[in-house]
């Protein structure tokens, strides 16, 4: 049988994602990157915020206009401490350091270790999603290509009967380089394992990435950053 899990930070709409974190305004969460920047990171940890509801979208498309005393205007400036087009790309560290700008707001991070079994990897990143944190993976491709980060939203596993463990198949992600998705609260999916626990691909890049306009490409989960509320901030929304 095959069983899917998603964020309880998001909701489906016409339009794309939207934030389940304010019922009286479902902001949409997806922004769209540039095809010349290596943004990818910023604009995950942007969405992130958004659905977790402690940055609205107006907010984060009119930073500017916050003074740097400010949250938001702290948040503008660690931005801009990576350049115009963020060229060199952002790591774990990084993206958990831009987080941290909100960490008065309630908002934790944790940067997982990359030294675990792939298994190991992978179930913590699952894990994260049913305990309403929201993970940022950051992704290599084969070839050599520049790695990219992407929000997981949700997972998909296969289990043969209710008393075995759930092996989980496919992680589902929001792509800031793809259009936000109508029909599904994902817009690219990182297939990990098999039904029978085997990696997808042989050797170092054992993942297969699919997105919207592409064929599958080999990769791999080579960061994770998992971001979430501390308790008193997420009581707001779930008690």
């Amino acid at each position: 049988m095959n069983r899917m899990f998603v964020s309880p930070w998001l909701s489906v709409s016409p339009n794309g994602p939207v934030t389940c974190a304010h019922p009286q305004a479902h902001d949409y969460v997806h922004l769209r990157q540039g095809e010349m920047d290596g943004a990818c990171g910023p604009y995950c940890v942007a969405m992130t915020l958004i659905a977790l509801g402690v940055m609205s979208r107006e907010q984060a498309q009119s930073l500017d206009s916050y003074d740097g005393r400010t949250r938001l205007g702290r948040f503008r400036e660690s931005l801009l401490a990576f350049g115009a087009l963020v060229s060199e790309g952002t790591d774990d560290f990084d993206v958990s350091w831009l987080v941290d700008v909100f960490k008065r707001a309630g908002v934790v991070t944790e940067v997982l270790d990359a030294a675990p079994r792939r298994q190991t990897t992978i179930r913590n990143i699952a894990d994260a999603v049913d305990n309403r944190k929201i993970p940022i993976v950051g992704v290599d491709w084969d070839g050599g290509l520049a790695g990219h980060w992407l929000l997981v939203i949700g997972y998909q596993g296969y289990q043969a009967n209710d008393d075995d463990e759930l092996q989980i198949t496919h992680l589902l992600c929001l792509d800031p380089t793809s259009d936000a998705p109508r029909v599904s609260l994902w817009n690219a999916v990182i297939e990990v394992f098999t039904e029978e626990g085997k990696s997808v691909n042989e050797g170092r890049y054992y993942c297969q990435h699919w997105g919207p306009n592409a064929a599958p490409t080999a990769c791999r989960i080579a960061q994770s950053v998992l971001v979430g509320l501390d308790k008193k901030a997420e009581s707001n929304y779930f008690y």
